[in-house]
């Protein structure tokens, strides 16, 4: 084998092999990147369902507060005013 067949024979199968794996490293280095990506997003997302769970019990204590104040708030509409009682007395007589 001659030193021009060596060369002939190189780039033969080295252009081919080099056209095969640059877009495979590129192709690896994307995927490693979309991994990472995709991890980021998975940490925030269970970070904002942990804020959406505490938002959701303080809003669930906060209407059960609610609940209880209009209740409360009914009871003392429904009693009559000393004053009132006082006058309709003062009224009476």
């Amino acid at each position: 084998m001659t030193e021009q067949d060596f060369l002939w024979y190189l780039i033969k199968v080295g252009v081919p092999i080099v056209a095969l794996v640059t877009p495979l490293l590129k192709l690896n280095g994307s995927i490693i990147k979309l991994n990472e990506r995709l991890e980021t997003v998975l940490n925030h997302n269970n970070t904002q369902d942990l804020r959406l769970n505490t938002h959701a019990k303080q809003i669930d204590e906060l209407s059960t507060k609610t609940e209880n104040h209009e209740a409360r708030l009914v009871a003392v509409e429904k009693r009559e005013c000393k004053y009132e009682l006082v006058q309709k007395m003062k009224g009476e007589k």
